[in-house]
């Protein structure tokens, strides 16, 4: 659900504009659950924590089964190169997801290796 409308997505290598379609119907991820997702906040020009939100993700998906396709500063060197397109008084969510792609070979467990990945961050509004 997004609840802002500047939205930017990275996805397969570059950034886009926009609320971008990233998972397909048969991945792993969309019919099996296997997601993870951390949540960190821009406001005033920083982004608080983002290192650690980011090692969570990818703690997560290691505990779901899910490979880690970059390190937690590298999560944080992306966030911030797409933060580049807003003001420094936006406040922005940043949301980094993990999901599989494929299952192994009883289909119930994701297989290692096979990730999606993406990140989305949405302007939203701060309360007053």
């Amino acid at each position: 659900m997004a609840y802002g409308k500047n939205i930017r997505t990275y996805f397969e290598g570059s950034w886009h504009e926009g609320n971008l379609f990233v998972m397909r119907a048969a991945d792993h991820g969309s019919w099996l659950g296997s997601t993870v997702f951390d949540g960190a906040r821009y406001f005033e020009g920083v982004a608080p924590d983002l290192d650690v939100h980011c090692q969570r993700l990818n703690n997560s998906a290691e505990a779901m089964g899910i490979t880690p396709v970059h390190t937690a500063d590298e999560l944080v060197e992306l966030s911030m190169e797409g933060m580049g397109a807003y003001g420094p008084d936006s406040a922005v969510y940043i949301r980094p997801m993990y999901w599989a792609l494929d299952g192994g070979h009883m289909a119930v467990l994701p297989e290692e290796g096979s990730t999606g990945f993406c990140i989305c961050l949405e302007e939203v509004a701060m309360p007053p």
